[in-house]
């Protein structure tokens, strides 16, 4: 699910996206508080790494907490930014992000870990009998993105299982998956739950390879994130829509074909007509280490990837700080994440 250019948010919807929750105020004719205004932020189309929003918002879980939320539509501006900047009070963030963004100087925190693992592959056409492992991807070409960090991932793969690490990149952007089934390109990177789902719904299905099977530390690709600055105006607001976020996504992992229902029909314009690929996709996502774990509170963060995963961005010099410069010791990750606003 990755980010084409599309037109951003017009100034009035950014407007209207920078004002802070206040506190409920009584309406005349009843007396009741007002239910609290909270901005949600996506971070492309609505699919299923967003179910338990929705899911919260079509099952009334958002109403009962007294809350009235808006999901912004996916813009230019990456939705680090909208967060850090007030724009949006709750964004899709996932753990690698906050630890880009974070180090270099966005006010960003995860609040809620939508996936536990990654949910990331590399990829091949199936029918390619040369390649067994990433191994043998070894001076091909990748349909790639123009990060330096999925550079290292590949790079990291290929050595892992006896490689180089040498490889052509050819920055395609969304473009890679056409030119991977034209054979433009020998290896692309793709997600689990959606792309590789819809590739083999239509008859092309890929060979895959799990990154954290070849070398790369798990992460908890798929998050929520606030900022510090709206955590610590609206600490109630935040531990209410938290909360039912929370609930959101174990009806998910409960009821994931009900959920997928609930999701395409809160999004016909992009979701109508892919009732399979949603289903499916939930169905997956539903499964222990995804959407929840054994033993663990759902949503929680997990030190141990944190830590793992900043220390490979720290030894392939992929942070940076607010001033640009290459990051060489790891900041004390604890500070980027929080169970706080869990309901346990």
């Amino acid at each position: 699910m990755r980010r084409p250019s599309i037109a951003a948010l017009t100034a009035a919807l950014l407007l209207t996206g920078c004002t802070s929750a206040a506190a409920p105020q009584p309406t005349p004719e009843s007396g009741r508080a007002e239910p609290t205004r909270v901005t949600f932020a996506l971070d492309w189309a609505p699919n299923t790494n967003h179910t338990g929003v929705y899911v919260a918002q079509e099952l009334g879980y958002f109403e009962e907490a007294g809350l009235d939320v808006e999901i912004l539509p996916y813009a230019s501006t990456p939705v680090p930014e909208l967060v850090s900047g007030g724009a949006a009070d709750f964004g899709i963030g996932g753990q690698g992000g906050v630890q880009l963004g974070r180090t270099a100087g966005l006010d960003i925190v995860s609040v809620y870990r939508v996936t536990q693992s990654e949910v990331g592959e590399l990829v091949v056409l199936a029918d390619r009998d040369d390649i067994d492992s990433p191994a043998d991807l070894e001076g091909k070409i990748f349909g790639g993105f123009g990060s330096p960090l999925y550079r290292a991932m590949v790079r990291t793969m290929i050595e892992h299982d006896g490689g180089r690490g040498d490889f052509t990149e050819v920055v395609l952007d969304t473009g890679a998956y056409e030119a991977l089934s034209s054979g433009t390109v020998d290896f692309t990177l793709s997600v689990s739950t959606w792309e590789s789902i819809q590739a083999e719904i239509e008859g092309r299905p890929y060979k895959s390879f799990q990154y954290q099977d070849h070398g790369m530390p798990d992460v908890q690709a798929v998050g929520i994130i606030s900022s510090d600055a709206y955590l610590t105006a609206e600490p109630e607001v935040a531990r209410k829509f938290v909360a039912a976020v929370q609930r959101g996504y174990q009806y998910a992992a409960d009821h994931p074909r009900e959920a997928a229902t609930l999701l395409v029909d809160a999004n016909p314009d992009t979701l109508g007509g892919a009732e399979e690929l949603v289903t499916k996709s939930l169905e997956t996502l539903a499964k222990d280490g995804l959407f929840v774990a054994d033993g663990v509170v759902t949503g929680s963060a997990d030190p141990e990837r944190w830590e793992e995963y900043g220390a490979f961005l720290v030894e392939n010099g992929i942070l940076v700080d607010e001033s640009g410069n290459t990051v060489t010791q790891a900041p004390d990750w604890a500070d980027y994440y929080t169970d706080e606003f869990l309901d346990r």
